[in-house]
């Protein structure tokens, strides 16, 4: 898969998982809140409401805890699988460099035209940036 190609793929891939686990928190967190406020008024039936303040607090560090680890875990998982995209952009350099040197020996006045027009290019550019 080509480097162009695996970006955009990864792009959507990328943003449909965003949009999903938006959506799966959202709904999470509602339940989660009243779930908490029902435990948090029965708790405070039996022990008190600074007690029960206490130990939601401490449960919900805890909940997040266990989110952190499970969301750490996932994305090296997830980066373990996928090849390195500095050995596909190697790639794409290599070809680079051997389109131009097929240009060069196939019609060498078409590879100097080339040249000179990425020389004016990186000029104006250059230049750009200087009176800025």
């Amino acid at each position: 898969m080509n480097l162009a190609r695996r970006t955009s793929f990864l792009g959507k891939s990328i943003a449909l998982w965003v949009a999903i686990t938006m959506v799966v928190l959202c709904v999470a967190m509602g339940a989660l809140g009243l779930l908490i406020a029902a435990f948090i008024v029965w708790l405070s039936h039996l022990l008190g409401f600074a007690a029960a303040a206490a130990i939601a607090g401490g449960i919900l560090l805890v909940f997040a805890a266990i989110i952190m680890g499970v969301g750490a875990f996932a994305l090296r998982r997830r980066n373990a699988r996928l090849p390195s995209l500095t050995s596909e952009a190697l790639g794409m350099a290599s070809f680079g460099m051997r389109m131009a040197a097929f240009v060069i020996r196939r019609d060498p006045s078409k590879a100097l035209l080339a040249a000179m027009l990425a020389g004016a290019v990186a000029e104006h550019f250059s230049r750009s940036r200087s009176k800025e």
